[in-house]
């Protein structure tokens, strides 16, 4: 997912100062969106990495689609323990990616991979004010969602006990007009229409959408995206 949709994306890339060149991980590549705007617009060489091999075949059709095979190069792999020499990028990338993971044995692992001085760039789901524990107890027994949201100065420390420097640190408000606009924009209408067909027909989600129909449902549901934004957060390998 992109937060902030590819207005953000762009942010990131720019503050990471990424340039023609350069060698990048992208990790938790989804369909691999990012992966072919780095390559196409930044001239960069990229792997995109993702532990979803059906998602990467996604992305590689993208890939061959943008005609940019020669630098973009996919590989199945876990963020927990990446596949890669120490010392071997000059960037990473990652989007939605460390909520849904143990956020500190990752940041851990992109900087043992990053070149020394290379620049870490992550958007991620941050909450703007803690929501209520209750909230977060009733979203998880309702629908399942156990997303490892932080806040700002809580993703600021994992990033420095993994050993790095905060450079760069930015929180917005989330915009839910934008962000479906957005997605549109790197999906495609067709896959979002298809997407959201096959997510309709799923058990699971629509038993969800039948109880969000209930008013009490729907009311906690806003009160929980209320403390959601988004964060760009760079930080630089020190050394």
């Amino acid at each position: 997912k992109h937060w902030g949709t590819v207005k953000a994306t762009q942010r990131l890339i720019e503050l990471c100062n990424i340039s023609s060149g350069q060698y990048v991980l992208d990790i938790g590549c989804g369909t691999g969106y990012t992966a072919c705007l780095l390559a196409k617009d930044y001239r960069v060489g990229v792997v995109a990495a993702d532990i979803r091999s059906k998602v990467l075949g996604k992305a590689k059709k993208r890939i061959a689609k943008e005609g940019v095979g020669e630098r973009v190069k996919t590989i199945e792999a876990d963020v927990h323990e990446l596949p890669f020499p120490s010392n071997t990028f000059d960037a990473v990338i990652a989007e939605s990616v460390l909520a849904f993971c143990d956020s500190a044995k990752v940041a851990r692992e992109v900087y043992r991979v990053l070149k020394p001085r290379g620049f870490f760039g992550n958007n991620e789901g941050t909450y703007l004010t803690p929501p209520p524990a209750e909230l977060l107890s009733f979203l998880l027994k309702s629908y399942g969602l156990d997303i490892k949201l932080l806040q700002e100065g809580e993703w600021r420390a994992v990033y420095g006990a993994a050993g790095f420097e905060v450079v760069s640190l930015t929180v917005y408000p989330f915009n839910y007009r934008e962000q479906f606009l957005g997605e549109l924009r790197v999906d495609g209408i067709r896959r979002r229409l298809s997407a959201w067909s096959k997510a309709f027909f799923d058990p699971t989600v629509r038993r969800t959408i039948l109880t969000a129909t209930d008013r009490d449902t729907r009311q906690r549901l806003r009160q929980f995206l209320s403390h959601v934004g988004y964060g760009l957060y760079v930080a630089r390998k020190v050394g």
